[in-house]
């Protein structure tokens, strides 16, 4: 069964993003032009976070929506490049490829 993501999914990625990439709140901010407190109020839940902000905010993380809501805290850059040259092969290249992942398991 699939897995719906709620609010608290949101905002627990939405912090493991920010720590991937390092950023305190005070400097994630800056970037946004907000202030530090109201990073941190949505990140203590305190107050909602409007899309629009989840988009900014995605945007100054360089991580796109897709990778947010699919991959989530899974997401690796190496695996996100591997995966797009995949799909950039030919069906036989591909299935080549998926031939020598069997063997090497």
């Amino acid at each position: 069964m699939e897995k719906f993501i709620d609010y608290d999914e949101v905002i627990n990625r939405l912090g493991f993003f920010i720590n991937k990439s390092n950023l305190s709140p005070r400097a994630l901010s800056l970037k946004l032009g907000r202030s530090e407190s109201y990073i941190k109020r949505f990140l203590n839940k305190k107050v909602e976070l409007k899309i629009s902000a989840l988009l900014d905010i995605l945007e100054v993380l360089e991580i796109t929506p897709f990778d947010f809501f699919y991959l989530g805290k899974e997401y690796n850059k190496d695996d996100k490049n591997m995966l797009d040259m995949f799909n950039s092969l030919s069906s036989d290249n591909k299935r080549t490829i998926l031939e020598l992942m069997k063997k090497l398991k």
